[in-house]
């Protein structure tokens, strides 16, 4: 008998709930399907498309493979600079390519790379052991530098790679 007197307190309780919407059923990653992801795949262009989609510097034979998946324009002109420059510090040893995800031979690159961000791999991998001040850490090298990697981070990771792949003092830079 007492358990009538709040019986009237469940439809009132479905009542709310239908009316704010909890209880209808919502498949995983639907959540929010009016709202579209802004992801590095998805991002509107700031700047017009290049006419490469892939720049290359260095020698195809060299051992350590730097790929750098970001657009080719001018607000990112220093990463291309310092890949570049990379290529050009170890002559014969360091290939680096430079693509634009953006177009549709850089998209095709960066899907298969697995990529969900713009990111620098070093023989296929983002993340390398880099001096960070005065310790080694594993760094990541993925969105933006300055802010999750710096510049002096990505040489000491390729120089350690140079090492690795030709021995003690081959990173002396020419």
């Amino acid at each position: 008998m007492r358990y009538c007197r709040w019986l009237w307190t469940l439809p009132l309780a479905a009542a709310v709930t239908v009316w704010a919407g909890c209880g209808r059923p919502t498949l995983p990653g639907r959540q929010f399907k009016e709202e579209k992801a802004e992801t590095a795949t998805t991002s509107p262009a700031q700047s017009p498309l290049p006419e490469e989609a892939v720049l290359e510097w260095g020698d195809p034979e060299g051992k350590v493979r730097v790929v750098a998946f970001y657009p080719i324009d001018d607000q990112h002109q220093t990463l291309m600079d310092l890949v570049k420059g990379l290529a050009d510090e170890y002559p014969g040893k360091v290939y680096v390519k430079y693509v634009d995800y953006r177009t549709p031979q850089g998209r095709g690159m960066f899907a298969r790379a697995e990529l969900t961000v713009p990111a620098v791999l070093i023989n296929g991998e983002s993340s390398r052991d880099a001096k960070v001040g005065s310790y080694v850490r594993e760094v990541d090298f993925v969105q933006e530098m300055g802010r999750f990697w710096t510049p002096q981070s990505l040489k000491d990771a390729v120089a350690r790679e140079v090492e690795k792949a030709y021995g003690p003092g081959s990173a002396v830079r020419k």
